[in-house]
């Protein structure tokens, strides 16, 4: 099942989970689908795969066919892992599961990415900039930033000054945590974990900011209490994480999230409010078109 990335999208960028069981049938079967994200740029990672033999994944991304590609999902990592991958997207992914025969709720999840796309971020995609765009590469020369600049992984953490950690167990629908945010501050939702149930008992759900249920993750496609599948919702407001429990038991869930402050680029990049001083700042060190260019 695909995030609807247009709808839960606030605060880019952030990072989804989708955490649902699929009935599979025999042949081939699409399991989640990314079009219509533009101008946004996805990238997908956090593959896991309940180990089942016989079954084979696939990704095509950009009109490229097994860009991604397990042939036997019994080698798999496994739920409690994911699997090495980082798959970027600027028009389409395509995730599909092959079977021989049906499957009734097949455990797998995913991670997409959603990047503002920045001009940086375009010349290492290959992708074509907008004269804008390409004014501000000559004037930094990110073509030579590019070209002698160490390439790391966006650190879904960046920002976070300080840790909380939730942990509960419940038998009944119920609050795993509510945070309302400090003034000047950022919640960020990082990590996720729960004792795997049956299919369709347990739902975590997180809503943020007023907007309703910005993920509904099925326990039994989460890792163990061992471990932790990693995001980055951010809220400004009030981050509300909630258990809807669907069938008698104990539920033992474990969500982690990080405070930091919230920067005058990240403002800039979302669009907020400015006080004087900010724009004073803003201007001197030419930070808007620094974060339009991926430099701030």
């Amino acid at each position: 099942m695909a995030v609807d990335v247009r709808r839960v999208l606030k605060y880019p960028p952030e990072s989804f989970l989708s955490a649902t069981p699929v009935d599979l049938r025999a042949g081939e079967n699409r399991v989640a689908e990314y079009v219509g994200f533009e101008p946004n740029i996805i990238v997908v990672q956090g593959l896991s795969f309940y180990r089942t033999p016989r079954l084979r994944f696939s990704m095509d991304a950009d009109g490229t066919t097994d860009a991604v590609r397990l042939d036997d999902l019994s080698s798999a990592k496994g739920l409690d892992f994911e699997e090495l991958v980082k798959m970027p997207a600027s028009r389409s992914a395509t995730m599909k599961i092959s079977s021989p025969s049906d499957v009734s709720a097949y455990a797998w999840r995913h991670r997409v990415t959603v990047f503002r796309p920045t001009a940086l971020l375009k010349m290492q995609m290959g992708l074509s900039l907008t004269s804008e765009e390409s004014e501000l590469a000559e004037r930094y020369g990110l073509s030579r930033l590019l070209s002698i600049a160490k390439t790391s992984p966006y650190d879904l953490f960046e920002g976070i000054e300080e840790w909380r950690v939730a942990a509960t167990a419940l038998t009944t629908s119920g609050t795993v945590c509510r945070v309302l945010v400090p003034r000047g501050k950022k919640v960020v939702l990082a990590c996720a974990s729960a004792s795997r149930p049956s299919p369709a008992s347990a739902y975590l759900v997180v809503n943020r900011d007023g907007l309703d249920e910005v993920l509904r993750l099925d326990l039994s496609c989460l890792p163990s209490l061992d471990w932790d599948a990693c995001l980055r919702i951010v809220s400004l407001e009030r981050l509300e994480v909630e258990l809807d429990v669907r069938a008698a038991g104990e539920y033992r869930v474990r969500v982690s999230y990080g405070i930091g402050r919230v920067t005058i680029p990240e403002k800039i990049r979302w669009g907020l409010d400015l006080t004087r001083e900010e724009r004073r700042l803003a201007e001197e060190e030419d930070l808007y078109d620094k974060v339009r260019a991926g430099l701030a």
